[in-house]
């Protein structure tokens, strides 16, 4: 009877080839494996044809889905190879870490993360760092004291290396001798952690103790060989350590909650360090290239480089890629090295592909060293009924999940399309946002085209387990969810989104509900401001009556009372104001009048424009709200230009306040209209408005005059300045539209001059 303990690091090709030759070797008749027992039903999984890496356990609890965390497993990882090897010759193989019943069964602590729940950190030894689990939520790691130094640096300095991951790749994952390996790395974590070999904290005491009963309870069983894999860390601590009574103390009491485990896709891109991982590796895809092509793999990497340059349209000749190779290799000779890496290989892509420009590495490691290669899990894996809806409506409407970023152009007259569509704004009413809506691209402005962002990342897995609490298809859970949100929201505005929302998903019950809710709270609503706010939503639902199934009838009738409410409480709350309530009014406004152009209803219209000419005429309503509603009459053509220029004079007299008149041009030159470029007797009053104005009062215009004017162009901007530069004779009876200045001090032309070549460079004209 014999237990063998064999040390890896987590994520290792070289550990992984190593530990493969030492089981072959050692065929031992059980395997004990790092990994939670709790997922020990799903295990034998892995060995399924359809189950392809980077593929992760997924452990949660039952009651709070949210906790869930992770284990990652890559084809270079020693425990997959370790458990695929296992299962292939129908060697008996288990979990044996502290399972995930007793872990979450702690309560959050007051960070909200769970105290026995690893959360990625940097200070964790490198070969194990100490559980390759991942949290599947964003929770802060538990504070603590100053992180101590990785006793790995202290290998890595006496082998002459300033960087212990650098050491450990050539040391161990580009060792091809697997002799004595396991053994050495054990000597070295004994010598790291002592005679005692205490543990860091309770939890991971509690982890080594549940590993050293799982090893006992085999020993009991009569195994003549026991192979244990496990991080680094803890093999010097397995066997012959501890007492049986000391460990069962340890584990004795502890709680308990439900949990459930099944497989789930993985990517590269989070097994990478970037990721936030704590247990990940700098270059998965450079480790999974030394897993798949041990041999020549610095030339294979420097054509897979060229490759993709290529298809990028780099230039990246076959001369160049030779030349790459040569210069890695005398690096490593420079170095002492015996074969080149990957900081060789990058140093000599820059030279020779990149002209000495880094540019070039960064499409490299985004697409070579990390990747966004997406796993594939097998059917028979254990889902929720949700998910197992979700996958035949993929499989149905051709839509593969990949972790690669994918747009996708929909035209909502197709059925297929259409449903695609419908699939996509189901899933965002669930919050899983696997699609993202993009601006349509070029002509495409119609409502039958919509474009979209295919991303599916892991951790959407985790949403779909959340999201089966609403029900069992897309359909039915995105209808509940919809109508539990509508019964959540707090007002009018946050009402009609979630309406909008359940418009463009097609569910009618839902929207049969939120509508009737719209028409309570617009009945009983008093704030201007939330009804304005609600039209824009239903305004842009309306539109899609001709290629969804849209109560248009319906909705009109909502969409009426509430533009018959805005009417009538408009002017009251626009008056009496100050100046960051009639932004927020004027954002409102902007979006009625959208909404309006949108629903093209001729009386609605009419009814709206006397509605500005109200609030134009009325010198209570703040001067932001009075000059955009000019503007707007203007545009509409509802206001002439003589009545405009009156108004403009009236609004820049000298008795108006120098802040309402501020607000005034502010109001009126909002969304830098070109058609007020040609209005002369706007810029006239404007012109001596401004020139009238004492110093003090200029100073105090000065930044609002700037905000007012900063929504043009630079081209619009010249063309006012020559327009102001041009100006005639004021049209309202003065000789000039330059009248004097408010004060008698005589004009310094010296220093005005010195001032001039600058402000028209500023302005962007020539001089006179």
């Amino acid at each position: 009877m014999s237990v063998h303990v064999f040390g890896i690091r987590h994520h290792g090709p070289g550990c992984a080839r190593s530990l493969v030759g030492a089981l072959t070797a050692l065929e031992p008749d059980v395997v004990l494996v790092e990994g939670p027992p709790d997922a020990q039903e799903v295990l034998a999984l892995a060995a399924h044809a359809d189950i392809a890496p980077p593929v992760a356990l997924l452990v949660y609890p039952v009651d709070e889905p949210k906790r869930a965390v992770f284990y990652p497993f890559a084809e270079f990882s020693p425990e997959w190879q370790a458990i695929r090897w296992a299962l292939a010759r129908g060697v008996d193989v288990r979990f044996m870490d502290l399972p995930q019943a007793h872990r979450m069964a702690e309560p959050l602590d007051v960070d909200g993360a769970a105290p026995d729940v690893i959360v990625p950190s940097t200070d964790a030894p490198a070969v194990d760092a100490p559980a390759t689990e991942v949290p599947a939520t964003d929770a802060p790691a538990p504070s603590a004291a100053a992180p101590e130094r990785d006793p790995l640096d202290l290998f890595a300095e006496a082998a002459g290396y300033t960087d212990h991951e650098l050491w450990w790749e050539h040391q161990i994952e580009r060792h091809r001798d697997a002799t004595g390996l396991f053994d050495a790395i054990r000597e070295a974590m004994h010598a790291v952690r002592g005679d005692e070999a205490a543990p860091k904290n309770l939890f991971e005491a509690r982890r080594e103790a549940y590993m050293r009963t799982v090893v006992r309870a085999a020993v009991k069983e009569g195994r003549a060989r026991i192979a244990v894999v496990c991080g680094a860390w803890h093999s010097p601590v397995l066997v012959d350590h501890g007492t049986a009574k000391a460990d069962a103390a340890l584990l004795k009491g502890l709680p308990k909650v439900k949990v459930d485990a099944t497989w789930i896709p993985w990517t590269h891109s989070r097994l990478s360090f970037r990721s936030g991982y704590g247990a990940g590796v700098h270059s998965p895809g450079w480790y999974a290239h030394l897993w798949t092509a041990p041999d020549h793999a610095v030339t294979r990497w420097a054509v897979e480089m060229a490759r993709l340059l290529r298809s990028e349209e780099l230039d990246a000749p076959s001369a160049s890629v030779i030349e790459v190779v040569r210069l890695a290799d005398t690096l490593a000779a420079l170095r002492g090295l015996r074969s080149p890496g990957l900081a060789e290989l990058n140093e000599s892509a820059v030279s020779i592909l990149g002209g000495g420009e880094p540019t070039v590495l960064r499409l490299v490691r985004d697409r070579l060293e990390i990747g966004d290669v997406l796993g594939k899990v097998p059917d028979e894996a254990p889902t929720v009924p949700l998910q197992r809806d979700l996958q035949a409506l993929q499989k149905r409407l051709r839509l593969k999940p990949s972790g690669e970023i994918k747009p996708l152009e929909l035209d909502l007259r197709n059925e297929t399309d259409r449903e695609r569509s419908r699939l996509f704004h189901r899933l965002n009413v669930l919050q899983i946002a696997w699609a993202e809506r993009k601006a349509a691209a070029g002509r495409k402005l119609g409502t039958f085209a919509e474009t979209w962002s295919l991303r599916w990342v892991p951790e959407m897995e985790v949403s779909l387990i959340e999201a089966s609490v609403w029900g069992n298809t897309v359909e039915a859970a995105a209808d509940a969810r919809a109508r539990h949100d509508g019964a959540q929201a707090p007002d009018l505005a946050a009402l009609t989104p979630i309406l909008d929302r359940a418009l463009l998903a097609e569910l009618p019950g839902a929207v049969d509900e939120l509508l009737g809710r719209v028409q309570e709270r617009a009945a009983v609503g008093a704030d201007v401001q939330h009804l304005m706010l609600a039209l824009p939503p239903l305004a842009r639902a309306s539109r899609y009556g001709d290629v969804r199934r849209t109560p248009t009838v319906a909705l009109l009738a909502v969409i009426g009372a509430l533009f018959e409410r805005v009417v009538v409480g408009l002017r009251p709350a626009c008056a009496g104001i100050d100046a960051d309530a009639a932004a927020e009014r004027l954002r409102a406004l902007i979006g009625v009048q959208e909404s309006l152009g949108i629903l093209d209803d001729a009386a609605w219209q009419s009814e709206w424009e006397l509605t500005l000419r109200h609030a134009a005429d009325d010198d209570a309503v703040h001067g932001l709200i009075r000059g955009w509603s000019c503007r707007s009459l203007f545009e509409r053509g509802k206001l002439s230009e003589d009545e405009l220029d009156r108004r403009a004079g009236l609004a820049l007299s000298p008795v108006t306040p120098a802040l309402d008149a501020a607000a005034w041009i502010e109001g009126l030159l909002h969304g830098a209209s070109m058609a007020l470029l040609h209005q002369d007797g706007v810029w006239i009053a404007l012109d001596r408005y401004i020139v009238r104005l004492s110093a003090d009062d200029f100073q105090e215009m000065l930044p609002l005059l700037r905000r007012a004017f900063s929504g043009f162009s630079g081209p619009e901007r010249r063309m006012m300045a020559e327009r102001v530069r041009h100006l005639g004779p004021s049209p309202i009876g003065a000789a000039s539209s330059r009248p004097s200045r408010a004060d008698d001090t005589p004009l310094d032309r010296d220093r005005a001059d010195a001032v001039l070549p600058v402000l028209a460079r500023i302005l962007g004209v020539t001089p006179r």
